[in-house]
């Protein structure tokens, strides 16, 4: 049997321009050997043909579809032949053949609470999604033995790898893992692309769409997060409010008015006083229940309010009015 014209061809697929979000840069898989429309297989199977053609049914065998964004990998006798990747009808000897399919249609791969411990050593919860693609049916069905579990496997081992080379948050301005979005996708379609080739992968996009710390360590991270962030809050009204009172001063030296060091020292520090807040912390003390001044405000109250209370309230108060003094 010779090669020939295709006997029926599908429509021509419509390649659909992909979206800025999936154009990275990824290594090309190669492609497989193709086949020809009609294929006779090796001697055996042409041997074995010849046989059974006597009966004009058995022709019906040779005849298969391959649909759109489809592939199928062509055995004789357990052994690979190639592959038929263009949609159509083929006539192939069905004597020791055997077609194993997969589709090349663009797939997702959720990667869910994926446990990692950042550069900083603190356990964090990381959730991904992979975009991806099966652009060799030989590599898939052959090459390895479930693409998909593969893949799931390589993706987890990348998202661990690069994530762990940054922290969580960072207040240096050096990369993070709350900052560095972009690079790090970048970084991770290329490590998986390396590892699921040998697979006939072709991986599209690689996003972190979910970042958090880990249970046993949120509720000590959220504290840490909240004092860094009063720490930043009152460095910049500090550092306004002295930017303002020196402003202040000078405009009133050019407007004329005569300012002696003391009265710039009195000027300075009274807007000092008024631009940056003064509010004082409120100690609270859980008095036990029948107390009728229950959570009374140890910085206002001079006296404790029951016997009860006595020994807890004597603690607190040195603190709290101190804490009050010092604000």
């Amino acid at each position: 049997m010779a090669s020939g014209a295709p006997l029926m061809q599908m429509p021509e697929q419509q390649v659909m321009a992909p979206q800025a979000l999936l154009a990275q840069p990824t290594i090309p898989v190669p492609a497989d050997p193709t086949v020809g429309t009609i294929t006779s297989g090796p001697g055996l199977s042409q041997a074995l043909f010849c046989v059974c053609c006597i009966n004009p049914m058995s022709c019906l065998g040779c005849f298969t579809k391959v649909d759109q964004n489809e592939q199928k990998a062509l055995l004789f006798w357990g052994k690979y032949h190639g592959t038929l990747s263009e949609p159509g009808i083929y006539c192939v000897n069905p004597c020791g053949r055997e077609l194993r399919s997969m589709s090349t249609k663009y797939n997702t791969l959720e990667l869910k609470d994926i446990k990692v411990v950042d550069a900083k050593g603190s356990p964090v919860v990381v959730s991904g999604v992979v975009t991806y693609a099966i652009v060799s049916a030989k590599k898939a069905c052959i090459d390895v033995e479930n693409p998909q579990n593969y893949l799931r496997l390589q993706s987890t081992a990348a998202l661990k790898h690069v994530t762990g080379r940054y922290p969580y948050s960072s207040s240096d301005g050096r990369g993070s893992l709350q900052t560095e979005g972009p690079a790090i996708s970048a970084e991770l379609v290329g490590i998986l692309q390396e590892k699921v080739t040998i697979a006939g992968i072709r991986v599209v996009n690689f996003e972190i769409v979910d970042l958090s710390y880990a249970a046993e360590v949120a509720q000590v991270m959220l504290v840490k997060q909240q004092a860094e962030a009063l720490v930043e809050a009152r460095r910049l009204i500090v550092s306004s409010a002295v930017d303002m009172a020196h402003q202040a001063v000078v405009q009133l030296e050019a407007q004329g008015s005569r300012l002696c060091e003391e009265a710039r020292e009195r000027v300075t520090t009274n807007l000092l006083a008024v631009f940056v807040p003064t509010h004082r912390q409120r100690q609270l003390c859980q008095c036990p229940p029948g107390d009728a001044r229950v959570g009374h405000d140890l910085a206002q109250d001079g006296e404790i309010a029951s016997p009860s209370c006595r020994s807890m309230c004597t603690n607190l108060l040195p603190i709290s009015i101190g804490v009050s003094s010092f604000r």
